[in-house]
């Protein structure tokens, strides 16, 4: 893969990584249940790739019934992905949130094997425990009660289902658009959360609609998008490690919007997933 095109699909990622670090945001921006918001941006969401599908001519659905599965199954997955990951940053905190989802880099290197011909090796092993170590440095220290231990419990689980999601798009649809992946992916999670519109009002609020709108088209549609559009041309293990930056990310834009300032966990920590993915970059730019 020539230079250029390995350094354009890393901006890409990098671009798509910023756009979805600002959605833990919105759960304090929001003023809505969990299950609302995530069934709100699902719906704006499958609702923008379907119209930009239908604009640029493409189908929505594909000609094979086993990809349609995947697809649909996988917007399963990440359905309860985006659910555990709120419900953390409401029981714990969006720190604990967004640290406690980047054990996932670690899950995706052991998990990879049983879905590709491929074997972690040294560097893997060390580059995903170097990521680890950045992560539980950014963890606060345990709390009195069982709300930060149910956050941090919800957190790992969303980043469980958040591998096992980007393992099966990755095994079954990287031949396919990644905005016909998305499209599916979107639309199951909106199918299988609307039921919650029978428990709960819907919101009638022009700011929570708003923020709902934006986070379902531009911090979901398109930066998801981007996500599976350059995830299916790198190294899963590669974008697994490449993602680890996201806290960084999520811990700078909560200091500019949130006024949340670091502290030392966070430099400290942030500096090794820094040099995580920095090496990680590096090794990657010299794979043929």
């Amino acid at each position: 893969m020539p230079s250029e095109t390995k350094t354009r699909i890393f901006l890409e990622f990098q671009f798509a990584m910023m756009l979805i670090s600002g959605n833990i945001l919105f759960a304090k921006l929001v003023d809505e249940s969990v299950w609302m918001i995530t069934f709100g941006r699902t719906f704006f969401a499958s609702a923008g790739l379907y119209l930009f599908l239908k604009w640029r001519g493409k189908p929505v659905f594909f000609t094979e019934t086993k990809e349609n599965r995947a697809g649909l199954g996988s917007g399963i997955l990440l359905a309860f992905h985006w659910i555990f990951f709120f419900a953390s940053a409401r029981f714990a905190s969006p720190a604990v949130a967004v640290l406690t989802l980047f054990t996932h880099p670690v899950m995706t290197v052991f998990l990879e094997p049983f879905y590709f011909e491929t074997k972690p090796t040294g560097k893997d092993v060390a580059l995903a425990i170097l990521v680890s170590i950045g992560v539980a440095i950014l963890i606060p220290e345990f709390g009195p009660g069982n709300d930060l231990i149910l956050g941090i419990l919800l957190g790992v689980l969303s980043a469980f289902t958040f591998a096992l999601r980007n393992l099966i798009a990755k095994r079954y649809l990287s031949h396919h658009g990644s905005a016909q992946v998305m499209f599916q992916q979107t639309l199951s999670s909106a199918f299988i959360l609307a039921p919650v519109c029978y428990f709960e009002p819907i919101p009638t609020n022009a700011r929570s609609l708003g923020l709902i709108f934006l986070l379902g088209t531009f911090f979901t549609a398109f930066a998801h998008t981007l996500f599976v559009k350059s995830m299916f041309r790198l190294k899963l293990k590669t974008a697994g490690i490449l993602s680890g930056i996201q806290p960084v990310y999520s811990v700078l834009l909560a200091w500019l919007i949130l006024g949340d300032i670091p502290g030392v966990r966070e430099i400290i920590g942030g500096t090794l997933i820094v040099v995580a993915g920095t090496l990680e970059t590096i090794r990657y730019k010299k794979d043929s």
